[in-house]
């Protein structure tokens, strides 16, 4: 404990001496993942964070049973869990009864992501629906709430409709839309619904390499764009997406000017890792995603211009499966799943942070 608070100090020390010299990066390195605690993580499955504006609350998707005790269910689902202050601890996660499946479900509900005004929640599920009359397919869906504090006030889903949903460029083979990330453009008003995507039948594609990060767009309100299904079919973002696997993504709601995303690309250094995009401009004309950089890279490029010796910088990315990001709407907050070792049981809810630098908007 005595060496991580030393490297944490001689850190912060060095960040705060190099501020008046890195006035062109806007953040430091993130910190080494802590695990959130044996509260919200349980013996099952927890993965897929997204955290409310204020931080407060966390909705993930997790494996765990409703009854304390009894096995760890057959599908994903989701819960919830709020804290009364950035530095309080998680309280004890509640099921979203009004939004998952039954329990005993075979189709999962998984991969949440909450707007910045905290009034709809964005998820995939197997569930049957118009599109995928049986079920079994990924789908894109939505869930409204009057109000934002209310955790357990979610009305019914709404599937977002065929059109986003919709089957391969045959015409006629359905496949997964998972993983929804939702941004807004303030200056014009366009709303942009990431999401990841697999046109390759699983018989042909057991991996999911086929997996590629995909943007839906809308331009009426969020209400309108949800209820009346209005959402385009989606246009591939060949800069963010690899010859393998990529999918869960998590934008810089403040600007829109970083993407994290999961990945099993060239350059991991386990089986999936974290890697980080950023672009100059949020206008779809010019959404220039830079190459993406392993986060573990990226923290040794930041340290290196901070001054921090490389033995010392942080390490996020680790030789398990570290995937699922969540920024924090400012950016200075991670959250993630991991199975690496010194968890709780499968996989475990991580969080890191990082120190501004600059007053950059």
């Amino acid at each position: 404990m005595k060496i991580h608070a030393s490297k944490s100090l001689l850190i912060a020390i060095a960040i705060l001496m190099a501020i008046t010299t890195a006035r062109a990066q806007e953040f430091g390195p993130w910190s080494t993942p802590a695990n959130l605690g044996p509260v919200i993580n349980s013996a099952c499955d927890d993965m897929h964070p997204a955290l409310s504006k204020d931080g407060l609350s966390v909705v993930f998707s997790s494996k765990r049973p409703s009854t304390p005790g009894h096995p760890c269910l057959p599908a994903l689902h989701l819960w919830v869990s709020q804290r009364d202050g950035l530095d309080s601890p998680w309280e004890t996660p509640q099921p979203l009864t009004m939004v998952n499946s039954p329990d005993d479900s075979q189709f999962q509900d998984h991969a949440p992501n909450l707007t910045t005004d905290g009034h709809w929640l964005f998820f995939h599920s197997q569930r049957p629906s118009d599109c995928v009359p049986a079920g079994g397919i990924a789908q894109l869906w939505a869930a409204h709430r009057q109000n934002k504090r209310d955790d357990l006030g979610w009305e019914a889903p709404i599937n977002l409709g065929c059109v986003v949903n919709g089957p391969n460029t045959d015409g006629r083979t359905l496949f997964d839309h998972a993983g929804p990330n939702f941004f807004e453009d303030d200056s014009t008003g366009t709303l942009y619904l990431y999401f990841t995507g697999d046109p390759i039948p699983p018989n042909v594609d057991p991996p999911g390499n086929g997996f590629d990060i995909y943007v839906s767009t809308c331009t009426a309100d969020l209400d309108t764009c949800n209820r009346q299904q209005l959402w385009n079919s989606g246009t591939l973002i060949s800069e963010l997406s690899s010859p393998m696997r990529d999918t869960r993504t998590a934008i810089r709601r403040r600007d829109g000017l970083e993407m994290v995303i999961s990945t099993n690309r060239l350059g991991t250094v386990g089986l999936i890792d974290l890697f980080v995009s950023t672009r100059p401009s949020v206008q779809f004309a010019q959404d220039n995603w830079s190459a993406p950089v392993n986060l573990n890279q990226d923290n040794l490029d930041k340290c290196s211009q901070l001054g921090i010796d490389p033995g010392s910088c942080p390490v996020v990315n680790t030789t398990a499966n570290d995937g699922a990001p969540a920024l924090s709407w400012d950016g200075q907050t991670l959250m993630f799943f991991s199975n690496r070792v010194g968890g709780h049981g499968g996989n475990d809810l991580y969080m890191s942070t990082r120190q501004k630098l600059t007053s950059q908007q």
